[in-house]
């Protein structure tokens, strides 16, 4: 399960992972996220997933590999997320 948490001026993303005692927190500011990308792929096994772009080229997945959800829900998300952080929103 990802838990994003953004603050006034920092995002929070922690992971939980099946075993004990394995949990993954990454921490970044508003100033290093450049945009908010939504990649989706149709087809026999369809992906929609959300990516926070960073400057450094690096792309931190929101949103698990699960059962994929309906696509106005992840363009909603997206919106949303770009609108607050007041970032691009590219597709792909």
């Amino acid at each position: 399960m990802n838990i994003i948490e953004i603050y006034e001026k920092l995002i929070c993303i922690e992971k939980a992972f099946l075993e004990k005692n394995r949990e993954l927190s990454l921490k970044f500011a508003f100033d290093e996220v450049k945009s908010i990308r939504m990649r989706i792929k149709e087809g026999l096994n369809p992906k929609r997933q959300l990516l926070l772009c960073l400057f450094d080229n690096r792309e931190i997945p929101l949103t698990g590999v699960e059962q994929p959800t309906a696509l106005n829900k992840v363009e909603a998300e997206a919106i949303a997320i770009s609108k607050h952080l007041n970032v691009f929103l590219e597709t792909e």
